[in-house]
């Protein structure tokens, strides 16, 4: 399967947000005061913040495919090829609220050692209602496309077990898609996360 469209332009529109983040930095104008559970900073900044966790969202669905492709390589089992074969065929489903969910974290990180040495900066509740109520509906979304993706494996899943699969395999599979996502995923927002606060932290 072909790749999904929106890798090259979501990784574009990354590169650019933090390039206007770190030239917003260096200029200090225009700054922006936001409420208190939130940093403030030049308009700048936090535009290219914006633009940074975008373009990762659009990315997230070619990143996922690689992911699977990642899988398949070196000569891999049966358990490595199933499992690469289901990310590469899953990659726009489940990418894309992945990619939601890796933005929204990256902001948390991001933004948690900026509020923290404020002494007066305290979170409210409507602040802590609103934190709330954006992660569980990221959550929410991935793990509903993942009941999707696996709905709509149904008919193989069950192709499969009626040639012998064993379900350890199915399971392992299963396991090792997640295992992979979490191993990328994971170091990738870090990394944009620590690039998004960097010119926060530096002023």
């Amino acid at each position: 399967r072909k790749p999904p469209a929106g890798l090259p332009w979501g990784i574009a529109i990354l590169a650019a947000g933090l390039a206007v983040e770190a030239y917003a930095a260096r200029a200090a104008t225009g700054a922006l005061t936001l409420p208190s559970a939130l940093p403030t900073g030049p308009a700048g900044v936090l535009a290219g913040w914006i633009l940074a966790t975008l373009g990762l969202a659009l990315a997230a669905p070619g990143l996922t495919h690689f992911c699977g492709r990642l899988l398949q390589s070196v000569r891999p089992g049966a358990v490595r090829l199933l499992a690469g074969r289901v990310l590469m065929e899953e990659a726009t489903r489940i990418g894309r609220p992945l990619g939601v969910v890796c933005a929204v974290a990256s902001a948390a990180y991001a933004m948690a050692p900026l509020s923290a040495p404020a002494a007066t900066t305290t979170v409210g509740p409507l602040s802590t209602l609103g934190a709330t109520v954006v992660t569980g509906c990221t959550v929410a979304t991935l793990l509903t496309a993942a009941v999707e993706a696996k709905q709509a494996r149904a008919d193989t899943t069950a192709a499969l077990v009626r040639l012998g699969a064993p379900t350890s395999l199915l399971r392992g599979a299963a396991a090792l898609r997640a295992g992979a996502l979490l191993a990328f995923f994971g170091p990738f927002t870090l990394i944009v996360a620590e690039l998004a606060a960097l010119p926060l932290v530096a002023r």
